[in-house]
């Protein structure tokens, strides 16, 4: 009998693994780029949609990935303005991605822990 029944493939880890640090990484992000306040909101939230806006425009597989980090830019802007819908879009956000990576990391340790 095979005792491999249980095993989690490679190819599978590796996703699991890379979106649980991901999704921590960008809701952490989120969260921080929510609570800034002040010029701190224009100056960074400015170079977040111009680093964003160049991401997309220079590679056509990153478009989706520097249109997502050119609106949490924008977004962090209004947050700054004092628009509420801002921060709170970012905090929402970040709250998700946060649980997202938490059930990805989940995953890939049980799946590193089937390998043993």
């Amino acid at each position: 009998m095979s005792d491999n029944r249980g095993i989690v493939p490679t190819k599978t880890l590796v996703r699991q693994g890379t979106t649980g640090v991901g999704g921590v990484v960008g809701g952490g992000a989120l969260l921080i780029l929510g609570s800034l306040g002040g010029p701190w909101a224009f100056i960074i939230g400015g170079v977040v949609t111009l680093a964003g806006a160049g991401v997309a425009v220079a590679s056509k597989e990153d478009r989706l990935a520097g249109g997502v980090v050119a609106a949490a830019g924008a977004l962090t802007i209004l947050s700054g303005i004092g628009l509420g819908i801002g921060g709170g879009l970012l905090t929402l956000g970040g709250i998700g991605l946060l649980a997202v990576g938490a059930v990805g990391l989940f995953k890939f340790i049980k799946g590193l822990r089937s390998r043993r």
